[in-house]
């Protein structure tokens, strides 16, 4: 019978997570992990695995907890937009988020393990491409009860989505005031309250 770990693991990969996503893959050494956790190295390494190991863990706690935070702040019985306006406007016009000046984790990741880690880089890609399966069920569900012009499919949605996400967050990692940030959500949120269907 196995050691009974002395450690919540979700604390754990709390700490591990925000350390890669903030500094990268590369940049992060295991010692500075093992001093954020109060972790020996060996119990790290026991526990998760070697670096790719607990950074893969890491990733995937991330785009755990975001998607579930996504999840609990939308409402289907709300139109799109409305939909929309609180995510975006909740994720990136709240002063409390400090996260936010670490851009995309995901995406940090894949350009920065592009050229290095092409294993780790295809296992990110791979979670990325599920988030936006789980974003174009989103969508889809607008789509098929027909509360979407025809000219839109979901894909099509969802692609646009994605890109227009990922812009705020490149804009919210070079700091760019908030003001700005409101500007380009609500000229987003215009064009989606265009093409909604009543």
């Amino acid at each position: 019978m196995g050691k009974k770990r002395q450690f919540i693991e979700e604390e754990v990969l709390d700490k591990v997570s925000n350390q890669f996503w903030k500094h990268g893959f590369f940049a992060t050494k295991v010692d500075q992990l093992s001093d954020l956790t109060g972790l020996t190295k060996t119990s790290l390494y026991n526990a998760f695995g070697n670096k790719e190991a607990l950074f893969l863990s890491a990733i995937n706690f991330y785009v755990k907890n975001s998607l579930e935070e996504m999840a609990n702040s939308l409402d289907e019985d709300m139109s799109l937009s409305k939909n929309l306006e609180n995510l975006l406007n909740n994720t990136f016009l709240c002063d409390d988020k400090e996260e936010l000046a670490y851009g995309c984790f995901l995406t940090n990741s894949i350009l920065e393990l592009n050229a290095n880690e092409l294993g780790l880089h295809a296992e990110v890609t791979q979670l990325c491409d599920m988030v936006a399966k789980k974003q174009l069920i989103f969508f889809a569900n607008y789509v098929n009860k027909n509360k979407i012009v025809k000219d839109y499919s979901a894909q099509e949605l969802t692609d646009h989505f994605m890109t227009f996400w990922q812009g705020l967050r490149v804009q919210s990692r070079n700091h760019d005031p908030k003001d700005k940030l409101k500007k380009s959500i609500q000229v987003y949120l215009k064009f989606i309250k265009s093409i909604e269907l009543r």
